[in-house]
């Protein structure tokens, strides 16, 4: 598909989160005139609430994995071509109560070809983390070696900022109130009444997608879910690798930091969450303390409570919705892992229509839309 001045195509990219910034990323390599608006700084929603690992562990089915595993491949790619120091490639142990379910899910990942070991915990404590606390010195802990984590709000403003230099401009601190779509083009009308025109605009607003597709008229079955991350200040290095555990999971932070969080946490949050404060802070802090005593003096420094989005089947939701021309959707879970993928195989469709068959049974048709209208 090509359109604006010279040949090139003109794409609307609302939302500058992972998704959206390397989405804008890739558009403005491959030349398109990109745009990209977000009412914060790029980052500063849901992707700084994620807990950003980078992962294929127990994604299903095979083709989900699939997708992950070229996710996980596509950080190393990125991070070889614009540098920066936002992947750590730290590995990942998990423990979990049910031994007999996670040797299977170490079995199986094998038999897929990707890296997994079970260690008993004192091979653990000797060789990777000396500072774990686990019941017995013969606990099963599995180890994953490739995976990572990711500083997803550096790596977003880092995509922004190459994108910027590619020609792209960046709309921050603005909203989108509207969506007028036509046979030639998409009008998007502006919190500030500014008005853009554009060949194609990419819905990559995570929690928010939904109500940005209302605007085209179009019904996305999206869950949506509160997250809470507590980040500690800590003395020395108490920690190396991810770890998840059935009371707490924990990941390094940068120097000093430490970073909390556990689902059983976040299925109680209040509507009325208070902040560094609130006692669910405390309670995640003292679950790691339990497993790294090391972290007897560590202080909560940082809450991030935001809304983590799921399309409706759990799978990532990408690509073209037919019965709206020029609308693209961009929106999944573990959108951490998924973001630059995501970003180069969206920006190939947009361009040329191609799709990759990786994101072939994950695209946008999948669920039902509704007839199109415009929202002014």
């Amino acid at each position: 598909m090509e359109s604006g001045s010279e040949g090139t195509m003109d794409v609307a990219v609302i939302g500058a989160g992972i998704v959206g910034s390397s989405v804008a990323y890739r558009l403005s390599e491959e030349g398109a005139e990109v745009v990209l608006i977000d009412g914060a700084e790029p980052g500063s929603g849901t992707t700084s609430t994620s807990f950003a690992w980078v992962n294929a562990n127990n994604k299903l089915p095979r083709n989900y994995f699939e997708l992950n595993v070229a996710g996980m491949r596509e950080h190393q790619r990125l991070r070889d071509e614009i540098g920066g120091c936002w992947l750590h490639s730290t590995g990942n142990l998990i423990w979990a109560r049910d031994q007999e379910d996670l040797e299977s899910r170490v079995e199986r990942l094998r038999s897929w070809s990707y890296a997994a070991e079970i260690l008993p915990a004192s091979t653990v404590n000797e060789k990777l983390e000396p500072g774990a606390i686990f019941p017995n010195s013969e606990t099963r802990v599995a180890h994953f070696p490739e995976e990572s984590w990711v500083d997803a709000p550096a790596l977003s403003r880092t995509l922004v900022e190459a994108a910027v230099r590619n020609g792209a401009r960046a709309l921050v601190g603005n909203e989108v109130r509207g969506i007028e779509v036509v046979d030639d083009g998409v009008t998007l009308r502006l919190k500030n009444g500014d008005a853009i025109r554009a060949d194609a605009v990419v819905n990559a607003t995570g929690a928010r997608a939904a109500s940005v597709a209302e605007m085209v008229g179009r019904e996305l079955p999206l869950d949506v879910f509160p997250g809470l991350l507590v980040r500690v200040a800590v003395s020395g290095e108490p920690l190396h690798h991810l770890m998840h555990t059935p009371r707490i999971n924990v990941r390094p932070d940068g120097p000093g930091y430490i970073l909390l969080h556990h689902d059983s946490v976040d299925e109680r949050l209040p509507g009325d969450f208070g902040g560094a404060e609130d006692p669910l802070c405390g309670e995640l802090l003292k679950r790691a303390q339990s497993l790294l005593p090391a972290l007897e003096r560590a202080e909560v420094v940082e809450a991030r409570f935001g809304m983590r989005p799921v399309p409706a089947d759990g799978h990532s939701c990408v690509g073209a919705l037919s019965a709206i021309l020029g609308y693209y959707e961009a929106v999944t879970h573990s959108g951490v892992t998924l973001g630059p993928l995501i970003g180069r195989l969206l920006s190939r469709e947009i361009l040329t229509g191609e799709v990759d068959p990786l994101i072939a049974p994950f695209r946008a048709d999948r669920f039902p839309s509704t007839q199109a209208y415009s929202s002014t």
